[in-house]
């Protein structure tokens, strides 16, 4: 019986230092956080509650206010969210942590980055990626060679704010350079954007698109007071301008869009304005708008709210705004990355790097692919040269060489390109595959499950490239 008692108490023990540790790595390793949401959530492509997991009381699994009956008082509803948000972003405290320590210490954050002006947004600060132009690249003039640099962005984090003449947006632009800093270590350009109304914004943003539609892909803004009130308005208006929007205390809330497609949404309100019932109506709906999405990651994190007291206090980005930002961009690329639907495949785009990147570290393709292959490029520009000599195109006779499923899907999905035409099934794989290479988080091995077979012509034809006798 003492030997029984003995063993179960070692066993409870061992069980709970092991619980502690766990605990510890999830608030502290951002790894482990990461991992332990995908194991309970599934990977944004193909989510799906964990059917084991969900027995336990993980903050993964925490039931959502907006499931539940509508108070007759709204702010008790915010109480709840507020808790919510808290439970269900937990795993974001680790990166909080890392900016919180990054911002207090430090030194000339921006030293180490370009600034450009892009017409009528100035002071646009770059992250310094760069990227190989493919031939999709090309044939739409973003550079004039295959295999050029092309300069890209995980997205541009704007800081929006009214233009009253003072010229004050200035001052703000240097208060958030630590903030912008650890963003741009991230992949994320960052600009502070006056704007005179929600129009202004809007078409400010849409020349920026149109013109750098590389760089300016995925948006993400913030905006507080007046400003977040020119925000809201401008999303009522176009929605799919943004990919996320982070709102903190508006002087006023207006009703969202219906029956539309809403960014993801994070909104910070003062404690004492939740007693208030005016606006809070308008609150709940957009957030259950947002939410209204099968996906898992999307119905759970695009609409968030946040109790806060200290709005104007920190001179810096709030940290779960730019934790939100980190890493619903990596939920948001992998959503989007839909191998099964033609019309969202793509040969090469940027990636998401699943780790944080280290300070004053650019992730440059073209030096890369110098160090790490001999893949010859100028096999498809001289193809593309071909093209420009030719009075008439005459088609590659390809034949049954080198055919698998994805090089169908893409000539089909480019069948209007004449240009393809003069590029073989053998260089299609080469360029494919490198570019499936580039970004990253197992994307091939996701090639792999799809279509094996091209899998194993790119790593024969890769192989056959590094060969010394090649």
């Amino acid at each position: 019986m003492i030997n029984f008692t003995k063993g179960l108490f070692y066993a409870i023990f061992s069980l709970f230092c092991l619980y502690i540790l766990e605990s510890a790595c999830f608030r502290l390793v951002e790894d482990y956080a990461t991992w332990r949401l995908t194991l309970a959530w599934g990977n944004p492509s193909e989510a799906t509650f964990n059917s084991i997991l969900k027995k336990l009381p993980l903050d993964h699994f925490v039931k959502r206010p907006t499931d539940l009956a509508k108070p007759e008082h709204l702010g008790y509803w915010v109480g709840e969210e507020d808790q919510y948000s808290s439970k269900v972003m937990s795993f974001t405290r680790p990166t909080r942590d890392i900016y919180e320590n990054y911002i207090q210490t430090v030194f000339e954050p921006l030293a180490n980055y370009e600034i450009r002006d892009y017409e009528e947004i100035q002071g646009v600060v770059l992250p310094g990626l760069k990227k190989s132009a493919t031939v999709v690249d090309v044939q739409e003039q973003k550079a004039r060679r295959v295999g050029d640099p092309l300069e890209f962005a995980h997205g541009v984090f704007i800081k929006v704010v009214l233009r009253d003449g003072s010229g004050s947006f200035k001052e703000q632009s240097t208060e958030l350079e630590s903030s912008f800093g650890f963003l741009l270590q991230q992949g994320f350009a960052c600009v502070v954007l006056p704007v005179f109304s929600s129009t202004d914004l809007l078409e400010k943003i849409d020349k920026f698109k149109k013109k750098e539609s590389l760089l300016a892909q995925n948006i993400y803004a913030w905006a507080d007071g007046n400003s977040a009130t020119v925000l809201l308005n401008s999303c009522q208006i176009k929605p799919s301008c943004w990919q996320a929007i982070m709102i903190t205390d508006p002087d006023d809330f207006i009703p969202p869009p219906s029956d539309v497609k809403l960014p993801w949404m994070y909104f910070e309100i003062d404690d004492e304005r939740r007693l208030e019932e005016e606006g809070l109506d308008h609150l709940y709906q957009w957030i259950n708008l947002a939410r209204s999405n099968e996906n898992i990651y999307v119905s759970r994190l695009a609409g968030l709210v946040k109790i806060s007291q200290s709005f104007y206090l920190n001179k810096s980005i709030p940290s779960s705004f730019v934790s939100y930002v980190i890493h619903c961009s990596r939920f948001i690329k992998d959503i989007s990355y839909d191998f099964i639907k033609p019309q969202n495949f793509t040969p090469v785009d940027e990636s998401i790097q699943s780790d944080l990147i280290k300070e004053n570290e650019f992730v440059e393709t073209t030096k890369k692919l110098k160090k790490s292959s001999n893949f010859n490029l100028g096999r498809i520009e001289d193809s593309i040269s071909i093209l420009v000599k030719q009075e008439e195109i005459i088609p590659l006779d390809n034949g049954p060489s080198f055919d698998c499923e994805i090089i169908k899907e893409y000539r089909q999905i480019n069948s209007d390109d004449p240009t393809l035409k003069l590029v073989s099934n053998r260089d299609l794989i080469l360029k494919l595959g490198l570019g499936f290479d580039e970004m990253g988080q197992g994307v091939l091995g996701q090639i792999k499950t799809k279509d094996p077979l091209f899998y194993r012509y790119y790593i024969s034809l890769r192989a056959i490239e590094e060969s010394p006798l090649n």
